[in-house]
């Protein structure tokens, strides 16, 4: 059962990922090359991912296979296999309410995590179940076969335009020129004879969590557009000797049509803390 255990939540884990990956495509994202930085660190993942799979499955899956039987016994005269899905939907419902109440997530936030904890928790309960010897090999045939089919259909709704891929909407010099704020009294102005102006702006050098106490700078100095190559390549260079700012720390155009922003990471990019200013109030 352990075994049977482990190799689902592996197969369940990958699907989440390629999903997350795939969901990422769509989204405002600070870069396009995130998801491929992000998939270097896979393989490092390996043990600690065993070690986690192995703890979740002596406390949730097996518990909740046995327990279900237990019930399907004491209620049905037998065991049952809706009583996984009831189980496991009655087990995660606590987390669920504790995100809500804390605050961590919202109200839907927190029921769509129920419900995926649920799905998740259900599926991995049914398939332990059932675990029996040389149940493994066609599990982790199937399963493979099944995640790779989940990828590959992905990334051809993307390629064949099916579903929308996100890329920052491409600008002019010309529709760059005005004032551009944080929203917490920062402003940026971009004039059309190319100097800048810095009122307060944050500082994106400084490694902190989030743009609230950062320090902020005022200065006069200049500022160019490249539009580089692809979507992906618009950069706005702010150069303000006051404050420090030259080329090597371009901003980044992100956003969308409608909303188009410049950005700098804050500290580790890795981290995607940005520090971003938007065209007019934030």
């Amino acid at each position: 059962m352990l075994l049977i255990s482990l190799l689902v939540l592996f197969l369940e884990a990958v699907t989440v990922a390629i999903l997350f990956a795939l969901h990422g495509q769509t989204q405002e994202t600070p870069s396009a090359h995130s998801v491929d930085a992000g998939m270097i660190l896979v393989p490092l993942l390996a043990i600690p991912g065993a070690f986690v799979g192995a703890v979740l499955s002596l406390l949730l899956v097996i518990p909740t296979v046995r327990l279900s039987d237990a019930l399907g016994r004491r209620f049905g005269g037998r065991e049952a296999w809706w009583w996984v899905p009831a189980v496991a939907a009655t087990g995660c419902a606590p987390l669920g309410a504790a995100a809500a109440w804390t605050g961590y997530l919202g109200p839907i936030e927190a029921v769509t995590a129920w419900c995926a904890a649920t799905v998740l928790l259900a599926v991995a309960g049914l398939v332990t179940r059932v675990a029996r010897k040389g149940l493994f090999g066609p599990i982790a045939l199937w399963g493979t076969l099944g995640v790779l089919s989940i990828g590959v259909l992905g990334l051809m709704a993307l390629d064949f335009g099916l579903v929308d891929t996100y890329a920052p909407p491409v600008v002019t010099r010309a529709s760059m020129v005005g004032d551009w704020t944080d929203g917490e009294g920062g402003t940026l102005t971009l004039a059309e004879d190319g100097s800048a102006r810095s009122v307060a702006v944050g500082d994106p050098a400084i490694d902190a969590e989030t743009a609230e106490g950062m320090e902020r700078c005022t200065g006069e100095g200049t500022w160019t557009y490249d539009r580089g190559e692809g979507d992906w390549g618009q950069t706005v260079s702010v150069t303000v000797p006051e404050c420090g700012w030259g080329d090597d720390d371009p901003w980044e155009v992100g956003g969308d049509e409608g909303r188009v922003t410049v950005y700098q990471y804050i500290g580790d990019p890795d981290s995607w803390n940005l520090y971003t200013l938007t065209r007019g109030h934030a």
